[in-house]
């Protein structure tokens, strides 16, 4: 079997990290990118016996993840979130995988569980991730937060699931959202001027209409409670990241005010 280094981000993960560690012991080496951590975080992941790497806390999250995927010293990695954990019978695919690889990389079907449910539905399954990868030829992007790897070569799919749990709480889902809409406005402040047609159109008219492609056309309906939270906060999300990049432009200037109307027209 072709050896595996596992690659984990961590930044105040204390609660979450130690099942995801709990769930890779059984690879060849661990290495955890503690992200300017004022928990316990770094003393955990030395307690599991990996190894640990220090670095500032990046708004873009894919730049500390490519530093942890090059600090690891086999060919193969496995990128995981401290959120994130490996069941048993993915454990023994991906040893059986590395035994003669058909491939450089492999997506893995992920487990959504969302205030203590698995959502089904919503788009929220299989939701494939690349992440065994061949360290030599994989990338992430470093454009955004949410890009995936880039794997220069063929890539194969595993069946069995990674589990996921990012929003234990509404809370957390409230935190994470308005960090990835802030970072998002970020990202796209002086890019292009936005008129108000471009601001009216991705405010008032596209969030409903994910909405209900996610709610109800993709059956989030049927995950009860947890399916309309996320499909909720999708929409609302969306909102407040174009009401911030409005903001940022208008601060810096960029935004392009509604002509005012001539003297003496109709209203």
């Amino acid at each position: 079997m072709a050896s595996l280094s596992v690659a984990i981000l961590a930044h105040n993960e204390q609660a979450n990290l130690p099942a995801a560690l709990e769930s890779v012991m059984w690879a060849d080496e661990i290495v955890v990118l503690d992200a300017d951590s004022t928990d316990d975080t770094a003393k955990i992941a030395g307690e599991h016996h990996a190894r640990v790497i220090h670095q500032p806390n990046q708004a873009n999250l894919n730049v500390n993840k490519n530093i942890a995927i090059d600090r690891c010293t086999h060919d193969w990695v496995l990128v995981l979130d401290a959120d994130e954990t490996i069941p048993p019978a993915l454990a023994g695919e991906i040893a059986a995988e590395l035994e003669r690889p058909q491939h450089d990389g492999y997506f893995i079907p992920r487990r959504n569980f969302v205030l203590g449910r698995w959502l089904r539905h919503g788009g929220q399954y299989p939701d494939l991730q690349l992440r065994l990868i061949r360290k030599k030829i994989a990338r992430f992007p470093e454009r955004h937060v949410h890009e995936r790897i880039r794997v220069q070569g063929s890539v194969g799919h595993l069946i069995h699931p990674m589990d996921h749990t990012p929003y234990p709480t509404l809370a957390q889902m409230m935190r994470k959202g308005l960090f990835y809409a802030e970072f998002e406005a970020q990202i796209r402040r002086g890019t292009a001027k936005r008129s108000p047609l471009t601001y009216t159109y991705q405010i008032l008219v596209r969030p409903p209409l994910r909405f209900l492609r996610r709610y109800l056309f993709k059956g989030g309906f049927r995950d009860g409670i947890p399916g309309l939270a996320v499909a909720f906060f999708d929409m609302f999300n969306n909102i407040v990241r174009w009401l911030r990049l409005w903001e940022l432009q208008r601060a810096h200037g960029e935004e392009r005010d509604i002509p005012s109307e001539p003297a003496g027209s109709d209203r």
